[in-house]
């Protein structure tokens, strides 16, 4: 196990006013400007990028290591480019392993495949029925990655088949569907519980695994458990199933219903899997076994009520950072087994409605953390110690910036 601890390095993050991006709606959106997911590209140093997506259909690229770190500033952070995407809400982005093009899934059912360097529009994934929530390309594979649904299906595509070319773009049909991926039971009027019919439920996050490529993990809205598909497979059958405590089964639970799950997290080895619930705890899960969970973190600051609370783990794979619907954000400390033994966490305290997307910034040799929240916000969070001990005394920045505690025991 771990002995030296780093949580306390943590209390350093820090977001001031110049590390704050805004949203603001434009006039042809027909949605509202919250940010719903931010995703930092494979690369680090100075070929960094971070991309977000909202509410607007909007694409947004940062450059969040050479950005101006001029704390004195008032004009926050500002895209090095942005772009429309989608005329509906886009829910979540995802880098191919080169960093060239990046998939985005939308609201309006379909996920597009983009020339980040250009802004161009490569390719468009039609066949889902409802909002595509969540997307993952293959461990290292620049051609095939995976769609998950509100319509409760999951569809492999593979960029070199199944496709039709209009002008400079390519329309793309699955070259897999999984359907009914995760269902639960909807009692039809005074049924006996357990009698009523099996409907579909959201699928909710999706996530390729390290150890075998073959395999995609996917979690939904009707329960706590985590599925294993073999994409190898040409029908929808289920592989294997990570089972959940009594809580996880597909019958209601004593309050009439399952709590679903909100997220999904590869840790860097890909040996730990980690799956926000709405029980508020994240469950670790050995990815490589499937079985019962082998550990659970919660925190009184950690609140998993919506479909919309993200993790990350750290490129170290020392510390997990999870969104709250309080606003919060919790880092837990992980120990080699991917648990907190220690039982300390940082707590970052930022936003002021829900904290959803969080995304750690790649390299190990740089501690910086993105989290978006509802206040229709995204914050870059850096180690800066001289600068958040200067500031926590001063009432306007304490209003404005972002602060670090860190908690000794739950």
């Amino acid at each position: 196990m771990r002995t030296v601890s780093t949580i306390d390095r943590l209390e350093s993050l820090v977001s001031p006013e110049a590390r704050i991006y805004r949203l603001q709606a434009d006039e042809e959106s027909q949605n509202g400007a919250l940010p719903l997911a931010c995703k930092y590209s494979n690369s680090v140093g100075v070929r960094s990028r971070l991309a977000l997506v909202d509410e607007g259909g909007m694409i947004s690229i940062f450059d969040p290591v050479n950005d101006n770190m001029d704390v004195s500033g008032e004009t926050g952070m500002q895209p090095v480019a942005k772009w429309r995407g989608h005329d509906n809400s886009v829910f979540d982005v995802e880098w191919c392993a080169d960093d060239t093009r990046m998939v985005t899934a939308s609201a309006d059912e379909t996920c597009r495949l983009w020339d980040v360097e250009q802004q161009k529009l490569l390719g468009v994934f039609g066949g889902h029925s409802q909002t595509v929530r969540s997307v993952s390309w293959r461990h290292e594979d620049l051609h095939c990655f995976s769609s998950a649904s509100r319509d409760g299906s999951i569809m492999m595509w593979d960029l070199r088949v199944n496709k039709t070319k209009a002008g400079d773009e390519y329309s793309y049909r699955p070259v897999n569907v999984i359907g009914r991926a995760h269902y639960g039971l909807r009692n039809v009027g005074g049924a006996q519980r357990g009698k009523g019919s099996l409907v579909a439920g959201s699928v909710t996050a999706i996530k390729h695994l390290r150890h075998n490529t073959n395999l995609v993990a996917s979690v939904g809205s009707t329960s706590e458990t985590v599925k294993y598909w073999d994409v190898r497979m040409t029908a929808p059958t289920r592989a294997t199933e990570l089972p959940m405590p009594a809580a996880a089964s597909l019958l209601p639970t004593s309050t009439g219903r399952s709590r679903g799950t909100s997220s999904l997290t590869l840790d860097p080895d890909g040996t730990r899997l980690y799956s926000a619930c709405n029980d508020n705890r994240v469950y670790v899960h050995n990815a490589l076994l499937p079985g019962v969970p082998i550990a659970q973190l919660d925190a009184p600051e950690f609140e998993c009520s919506s479909f919309n609370i993200a993790t990350s783990v750290s490129p170290c794979g020392h510390h997990l950072a999870a969104g709250s619907a309080n606003g919060s954000v919790v880092v837990w400390e992980l120990d080699m087994y991917g648990q907190n033994s220690s039982k300390r966490r940082a707590v970052l305290q930022g936003h002021i409605k829900e904290a959803g997307c969080v995304a750690w910034y790649p390299g190990v040799e740089k501690t910086q953390l993105a989290t978006c929240g509802d206040d229709g916000t995204m914050r870059v969070w850096d180690i800066n110690a001289e600068l958040a001990n200067t500031s926590r005394a001063d009432p306007m920045k304490r209003c404005h910036w972002g602060f670090t505690s860190v908690h000794q025991t739950l």
